[in-house]
């Protein structure tokens, strides 16, 4: 599981570091989750430290374990005993040229770092570069879907600690909440079964995919109707594959739930104007799919951005749309950037206009934790506003 920062008075300042020019953007991860897993072999200590480089992306074999827990978010570098692994993702800024004004986005995404080696080895997510800037569909895509399919509401509630979701729906009515995720193919302890969970395989990593077939099974068997592909590939802190190699993945992994009549979405891509990341990344992808036979029935993405840039979301989603041929899209993370008065006004004004994209069919926004949409074990003030707009 697998967090990343959060928009905070931090993410303020690593905007205006990151994001002065039209062309430049980057994500930025400053609050990561952790991720707690027994290891019912040998007894391990991990520890993962400030500055560490990204590995490549054929990591060494991974332990095959469970989570059984979420750690708080940190930015210190943790230091476990006994039989646990903590795995915490460290930053990786990427410094960028200014330029006149910020006009698109400072993404922010999580990631589990999770290679996993030797004792006292760090973890992170395997590196491979993003490719380049292709067209088409996969075989099994072609469809021209342009109204949403899901039959529960599009609202979604996006966590990494199930116990803050009961937090956030106490005493809160959210009527329009149909659906939850937490980047992991597990629900992790999740106990509102109105709320359709969607597992996630984060990447074709040992660590996910040695659990990914049982959960996903598991998950299907109560209630799931669809399933999320890798997070970000086009970025190098997260799922970090090339179009073409996330292709092959896909086919490998996604595949045989299509024959369960299961909806399969794509990757998640970043709102990046980066060459290569972004909709590059994603035209890319559905070229390489075109030749691999991926099968998906939705696009997936993300957004992050000054809260006065709401056009760029909604331009943003509709080159999703068209880019995927037509498909519905999901908005599985996004947030804006300013004050919390700032925030409270992008939420309200623009939840009811999300609701009203026939080709969206969900979203959710980042994210359920503490000092965001709850706070403590209760609705935030924006957690109400996410609830009722």
């Amino acid at each position: 599981m697998f967090a990343k920062k959060a928009l905070s008075v931090a993410a303020s300042l690593a905007l205006a570091e990151q994001a002065l020019g039209f062309n430049a953007h980057r994500h930025h991860h400053d609050d990561k989750r952790a991720i707690h897993y027994d290891i019912v072999t040998d007894w391990v200590t991990v520890t993962v430290t400030e500055g560490q480089t990204t590995p490549s992306n054929t990591p060494a074999p991974a332990a095959q374990p469970e989570p059984v827990a979420e750690a708080q978010y940190s930015s210190k570098p943790p230091t476990t005993t006994s039989t646990t692994i903590i795995v915490v993702p460290t930053p990786t800024p990427t410094p960028v040229a200014p330029a006149p004004v910020p006009t698109t986005t400072l993404v922010t995404s999580y990631a589990p770092k999770v290679e996993q080696a030797a004792a006292a080895v760090s973890s992170q997510a395997p590196a491979v570069q993003a490719a380049a800037v292709e067209v088409s569909s996969a075989p099994a895509s072609s469809t021209k879907a342009v109204a949403a399919t899901s039959t529960v509401g599009k609202r979604g509630l996006a966590y990494n600690d199930a116990s803050l979701v009961s937090g956030f729906l106490s005493g809160n009515d959210c009527g329009n909440c149909g659906w939850t995720y937490n980047w992991d193919s597990s629900s992790n302890g999740l106990t509102q079964s109105n709320l359709n969970y969607v597992p996630m395989l984060w990447g074709p990593i040992d660590i996910h995919t040695s659990r990914w077939n049982e959960n996903a099974d598991k998950a299907i068997e109560n209630g799931s109707t669809h399933i999320l592909s890798f997070n970000e590939c086009d970025l190098s802190s997260q799922c970090n594959l090339d179009a073409q190699s996330a292709a092959t993945q896909h086919v490998k992994w996604m595949n045989p739930y299509a024959s369960k009549n299961i909806k399969i979405g794509s990757p998640a891509i970043t709102n990046s104007n980066i060459a290569g990341q972004g909709l590059d990344w994603l035209k890319a992808w559905v070229e390489s799919c075109n030749t691999a036979g991926c099968h998906y029935d939705f696009c997936v993405t993300h957004w992050y951005s000054p809260s006065d840039a709401a056009d760029t979301l909604f331009s943003h989603l509709k080159s999703v749309h068209d880019i995927c041929d037509g498909k519905p899209v999901w908005l599985t993370e996004f947030a804006p950037l300013g004050n919390d008065e700032q925030i409270s006004s992008f939420v309200q004004e623009n939840l009811a206009k999300l609701e009203a994209v026939e080709y969206l069919e969900r979203y959710a926004y980042f994210m359920v934790k503490d000092g965001v949409l709850v706070s403590g074990n209760s609705p935030s003030a924006l957690g109400k506003t996410y609830a009722s707009a």
